[in-house]
């Protein structure tokens, strides 16, 4: 558990990136790092925001906000810094990867019972786009996940229509 008080200076407001020990200015205020795991510096272990992130598979991130920073409005804050978003922007691919995966795994290893869940979890149905046509960068993230599941699956996939 988050020491929250170290979420904020002291003003009471909401740090962003000095809450992680790669990009703050004082390393003394970090609470995070922004690497894959958990990193020891000068004696002193910082969680990794990433791997919290990933294990909780929150694809909504109310819950991930709620637990390890101080609030919604907290994440969202560290949402619009620049330097931060990407991070975020990419932990939020690899968690969507990592769900879809789980999502065809369990399609093939399940009954059918289950099929419409698991397939509205693989096809993204907590995703409400709105109606248009999709942009250039949504069209290539979407073929390289694809070709991800594709490449993971491929031989499950074999296996099952030969049977």
């Amino acid at each position: 558990m988050v020491n929250k008080e170290k979420l904020k200076d002291t003003m009471g407001r909401p740090l962003t990136q000095s809450l992680f020990l790669e990009i703050g200015y004082e390393t003394d205020k970090a609470v995070f790092t922004l690497k894959d795991q958990d990193h020891v510096y000068e004696g002193v272990t910082y969680p990794s925001l990433k791997r919290l992130f990933l294990e909780m598979e929150d694809i909504v991130e109310y819950d991930f906000a709620s637990e390890y920073l101080l609030n919604w409005q907290h994440w969202q804050r560290l949402n619009k810094n620049k330097v931060l978003a990407k991070h975020f922007a990419e932990w939020r691919e690899e968690l969507e990867l990592r769900i879809r995966s789980q999502s065809v795994r369990g399609i093939l290893d399940m009954s059918t019972d289950s099929f419409q869940a698991l397939k509205w979890i693989s096809d993204k149905g907590w995703d409400k786009k709105s109606a248009g046509r999709p942009s250039k960068k949504e069209k290539l993230q979407e073929e390289r996940m694809q070709q991800r599941l594709e490449e993971e699956f491929n031989d499950d996939v074999v296996r099952l229509l030969k049977a």
